[in-house]
């Protein structure tokens, strides 16, 4: 479907216009005055209509996978060493059988065993001290995620700044491309390492 702005539109008309205005006439110019009048009408209404379509139905859909820039284990600088994954899955369908367009973000971690929030690879975690958190992905460089299972905000944003997620009090987790599989639970054969 082709979109033209008003501007565009209107030009067109008036062109048109312009080739039946310069043609020999059969009717009288009333009713050439009405045709225009219903046409112009109907290219102002299509125009409203399409400003009125949400940006967010215009715009690409967020990747999912490893081709969305959130995907990937990160650092935090709050809890060094520490696990941080972060995977981008696609949207849980909805009973009128219809997928949202904001994918599931889902962030696993581990903030070690209560030694000053380091942790080490000799505090490998279990599967059983891991939490998950999850919220949605609202473009290629936002998200907004829910860390109220752990005590913190409900909706928190994290920014995809192109090496890392930065979050609203400056924390950034910065991507760290190879993978951290030394950070996995040995007993994790489910949770694998994204790049």
């Amino acid at each position: 479907m082709v979109r033209l702005s008003l501007a565009s539109a209107i030009v067109l008309l008036s062109s048109s216009m312009t080739a039946n205005a310069l043609a020999p006439s059969t009717t009288n110019s009333a009713v050439q005055r009405r045709q225009m009048f219903g046409i112009l009408g109907s290219v102002i209404t299509g125009a409203a209509v399409m400003a009125a379509v949400p940006q967010e139905a215009q715009a690409a859909p967020a990747k999912t996978g490893t081709a969305s820039p959130f995907t990937g284990n990160y650092d935090d600088p709050n809890h060094p060493g520490c696990l941080r994954q972060v995977k981008v899955v696609g949207s849980p369908l909805k009973g009128d059988g219809t997928r949202s367009p904001y994918p599931i973000i889902e962030v696993t971690g581990y903030d070690g065993n209560g030694s000053g929030n380091v942790c080490t690879e000799a505090d490998r975690p279990k599967r059983a001290d891991l939490w998950k958190v999850q919220g949605t992905v609202k473009s290629n460089s936002v998200a907004s995620i829910d860390f109220s299972p752990k005590g913190g905000p409900a909706n928190l944003i994290g920014t995809y700044d192109g090496n890392g997620i930065v979050f609203p009090d400056g924390n950034k987790w910065t991507k760290v491309p190879l993978g951290t599989k030394s950070r996995l639970p040995e007993d994790m054969s489910t949770l694998k390492s994204n790049n």
